[in-house]
């Protein structure tokens, strides 16, 4: 048994063991004394068994099914790939030029076997295996997620995720495609081939390249009946002889590619001279095609987006599209349409989305209404739970890989994405963007601005939240020093100076010094209630700096300060206060509602040192409801509330209650945060001074 899974296998190796001393000994007042309550007993093991078991079994959850399509001919190629699958002798690879139906075949083999496997992965290969298999959202295993804390590098968690697939691969029928996998070379690619499951491979290179051999060519729908066939179910017709001769005519100019051929029998001919590559052709197609404004738009967009595309409600509401727009691309297959788990995905072909990028090369200024729109959703990451996060990463990271030298004129936008990234854990990506702004915004506006000054904030909640609290505090101070020096461009100046003074008042407290973290408390409340009436008075309110909102935040920070000194009745009048101020705010429907489990720690902590106990424990029971609400059952946040409802149940005495609650919270962190030692060997103190006496062993030390 691993370390991870310590607590709870022996809890159920203790229960099974007890069960077989209580059948042994059933005239003892332990054992048992009645049939029905030996029989109800094996039954709760047996569950208690099943589930443990379950809760370690691994299960592709990212599920594919084919949709239906209109697809004729091409038998062969299906065949030879049953041929190759029955023979177990490697992965089944078609190889061929862009367009010319590859993918539209793998489908086909989906659609014919999708009943003979349990489970069906199909994935678009635009990056390398080893980011591509540790994607948890492309790659979807049940029981198996990322975290740092747990893998450290994501080289680690790709051992790990093989693992898995290894692990299902061998217990069930799976079947893995790779579709589009164009990389001549790639250190995973022998030990993703070797996996125990049938594997289906497309691409535009040769696969001998790869060391795989009996690779399968694919080339031009073959003359006569199967072209014919083609031609009669993609026209919907059956065409004159004149029009017979003129699509024999094209066939023979484009070497009868598939993709090209499909648009033509759809009214759009891109260009007469084929002698150069598939994209140039591409490029001839959008240069002839009489495309409006907001067409040439929503390409220029939808080639930014991942190659699984977006959905396209998601899309109207970001981008502010028309759809008659996207429905005319739709109608000349420029742009596809696809019922994806009940709601329709935009997407673009690989070849028309580089064309795209080549012909109408998206910018972040022509891309500043996609880029503002997804910044509305994400400037108020903080109170959307992790999987609602999640729904935009794909996205984010698009843009990050796209514009890798933000403008400074969109410093918020990108100060929203920021935010997010280190919200959802990605604190490298997070400071490597930030850093990449701050260099754009020095070089605009030099250091002393109130733009550049918000920015080093930035950079500092971005070692903050990593823990890196020294580098954090450098940036806080750096942050202060350039909005104490500048002039301010708009009311938000005394939003983000009063900030500068809270996060500074912040660190005095942590250091101990007390007296000059409440003059620093109070003067960002004294900066704080000036931008309040600057709001009030003009009427114009920021969601992403709300004016009640980020007051309370402060005052909250004040209340601390006082029960550091001791003075817990003010304290818990004022964190009260500032509670009160923003549960008001949520009652308005404004979306602060997981934020409040901040101030109700707080309040949990002071009503216990009042020895309201009560109380405290009704406040704890809302805040660890909020907290699951918001994020993962497992997440630190949830963490360190249930160990906050652990520390109020040691106070009132209840050590049972505390101990169980905090043997799970070990278990848990040995589990998804081994590297959080100084949490461990904390939780495990107040473990044993709740009467724990189960030995626990940490992670060994490097």
């Amino acid at each position: 048994m691993g370390k991870n899974e310590y607590l709870d296998g022996e809890n159920l190796e203790w229960q099974e063991r007890l069960f077989r001393l209580r059948k042994k000994y059933r005239e003892t007042p332990p054992g048992f004394r009645e049939a029905e309550e030996e029989e109800k007993s094996l039954r709760d093991l047996r569950r208690i068994r099943k589930e443990y078991e379950e809760r370690k079994k691994y299960r592709i959850r990212s599920g594919y099914r084919a949709l239906q399509e209109c697809f004729v001919g091409r038998e062969r190629y299906l065949t030879r790939i049953e041929e190759i699958l029955a023979e177990k002798s490697g992965p089944a690879v078609l190889y061929g030029i862009g367009g010319i139906g590859k993918t539209a075949i793998a489908r086909a083999y989906v659609r014919r076997h999708q009943e003979e496997y349990d489970s069906v992965l199909f994935l678009s290969c635009d990056i390398g295996f080893s980011p591509l298999f540790c994607d948890d959202i492309r790659v979807a295993v049940s029981n198996l997620h990322y975290s740092k804390d747990k893998y450290g590098s994501k080289k680690q968690y790709f051992k790990e995720k093989m693992k898995a697939l290894t692990e299902i691969g061998e217990e069930s029928r799976f079947l893995l495609v790779l579709d589009d996998c164009n990389r001549e070379a790639d250190p995973y690619m022998e030990q993703i081939f070797a996996l125990p499951c049938d594997i289906l491979v497309t691409t535009r290179v040769d696969p001998a390249m790869w060391g795989v051999a009996g690779g399968i060519p694919v080339t031009e729908l073959e003359p006569g009946r199967e072209w014919e066939e083609f031609v009669r179910a993609y026209r919907g017709s059956e065409p004159t002889q004149e029009e017979w001769k003129e699509y024999r005519e094209y066939r023979e100019r484009i070497g009868g590619h598939t993709l090209l051929m499909m648009l033509k029998l759809h009214g759009v001919e891109p260009g007469k001279d084929a002698s150069g590559t598939m994209e140039m052709i591409a490029k001839d197609m959008f240069r002839r095609f009489p495309l409006k404004k907001w067409e040439k738009q929503a390409l220029r967009e939808l080639s930014l987006m991942p190659v699984q595309g977006i959905s396209e409600d998601l899309y109207y509401q970001v981008s502010g599209m028309a759809p008659g727009a996207v429905e005319r691309l739709e109608d000349r297959l420029l742009i596809r349409r696809e019922e994806k788990e009940g709601k329709y995905v935009l997407s673009l072909h690989p070849i028309i989305a580089k064309a795209a990028r080549d012909v109408f090369v998206p910018t972040q200024t022509n891309c500043r209404m996609l880029l503002h729109g997804f910044y509305k959703i994400a400037r108020n990451s903080w109170n959307r739970t992790y999987l609602e996060n999640q729904e935009i990463e794909p996205y984010i990271f698009a843009f990050l890989n796209a514009f890798s030298a933000p403008k400074p004129w969109l410093f918020r936008e990108y100060g929203a994405f920021i935010a997010w990234l280190w919200i959802q854990g990605y604190f490298e990506e997070a400071e490597k963007c930030c850093r990449s702004l701050v260099c754009q915004m020095e070089a605009c506006y030099g250091a002393v601005h109130q733009a550049t000054g918000e920015t080093y904030l930035w950079m500092a909640a971005v070692y903050y939240n990593s823990m890196n609290f020294e580098k954090a505090d450098v940036w806080y101070e750096k942050g202060f020093q350039s909005l104490n020096a500048c002039r301010p461009f708009d009311d938000r100046y005394f939003n983000t100076l009063g900030t500068s003074y809270a996060k500074l008042s912040r660190s005095a407290r942590y250091r101990g010094d007390l007296e000059l973290a409440l003059d620093l408390a109070d003067e960002a409340l004294k900066i704080g209630r000036k931008y309040w009436d600057l709001c009030e008075e003009r009427g114009v309110w920021y969601e992403e700096s709300d004016a009640q909102n980020t007051w309370c935040h402060w005052l909250l920070n004040k209340a601390r300060i006082l029960y550091d000194m001791g003075r817990l009745q003010e304290a818990w009048e004022l964190g009260h206060q500032a509670w009160k101020g923003v549960w008001d705010e949520v009652q308005e429907g404004k979306n602060y509602g997981y934020e409040l489990v901040e101030f109700e720690r707080f309040l949990v902590k002071a009503l216990m040192a009042l020895e309201d106990y009560g109380r405290a424990e009704e406040v704890a029971e809302e805040m660890l409801k909020t907290a699951l609400a918001y994020r993962m059952e497992g997440s630190k946040e949830v963490l360190s509330c249930r160990e906050q409802m652990a520390d109020l149940y040691l106070k009132m005495g209840d050590e049972k209650k505390a101990a169980g609650l905090y043997g799970e919270i070990i278990q848990k962190l040995m589990e998804d945060f081994p590297y959080q030692k100084d949490w461990i060997r904390k939780i495990q103190s107040k473990w044993k001074a709740a009467g724990g006496n189960v030995k626990v062993h940490l992670i060994d030390e490097e």
